[in-house]
C-alpha cells in the first residue's frame, strides 16, 4: 500500500495499522469521546509529538510501542492501564457507532477507537518480569 492509501488509518507501529472505517452518511450519528477518555489525558497528551492535534489529527501522535513507552516515563502505568480499560468498556456500551474529539480533531467509527484503546492497553500492561533461564517460556 501506498502512503495515499494509508492517508486515514493510525499508525500502531513501523507496519502496523489501524485502519479507516468509512462513516459515509454516519457523521451526524457523532457522539463526543473525549469525557470518556479523561483519565488517559496525561498520556495522549505526551504522545502528541509529530505535530499538533490542530493540525494535523492522528498524524500528531506517536502510537508505536515504543512511542508509548517512552510517554509512560514518569506517569502510572497501572493507573493509565486500567483507565485504557474503562475507557474501552465505556465506548463500547456507548449508543453510537461514530465518535468525535475535539481534542484528538478526529471523526472515527467506534471500532477504530476500541482498537485503538485496546493497542494503548496492550502497550500500557505491566512489563513481563524476566524469568529464570531455567524455566521454558
Amino acid at each position: 500500500m501506498t502512503e495515499r492509501d494509508r492517508q486515514y488509518d493510525i499508525q500502531i507501529g513501523d507496519d502496523a495499522w489501524i485502519e479507516f472505517i468509512s462513516l459515509d452518511g454516519r457523521y451526524d450519528q457523532a457522539i463526543d469521546i473525549d469525557a470518556l477518555l479523561d483519565e488517559l489525558w496525561p498520556l495522549i497528551c505526551r504522545l502528541e509529538t509529530y505535530c499538533v492535534a490542530g493540525c494535523c489529527g492522528m498524524d500528531a501522535f506517536d502510537f508505536t510501542p515504543e512511542g508509548i513507552a517512552a510517554a509512560l516515563v514518569d506517569l502510572d502505568r497501572a493507573q493509565l492501564h486500567s483507565a485504557c480499560a474503562h475507557a474501552r468498556n465505556a465506548v463500547a456500551a456507548a449508543a453510537s457507532d461514530v465518535f468525535t474529539s475535539n481534542t484528538l480533531n478526529h471523526m472515527a467509527d467506534k471500532r477504530v477507537f476500541l482498537q485503538l484503546l485496546e493497542h494503548l492497553g496492550r502497550c500500557t500492561a505491566a512489563p513481563e518480569t524476566g524469568r529464570p533461564a531455567s524455566q521454558p517460556r
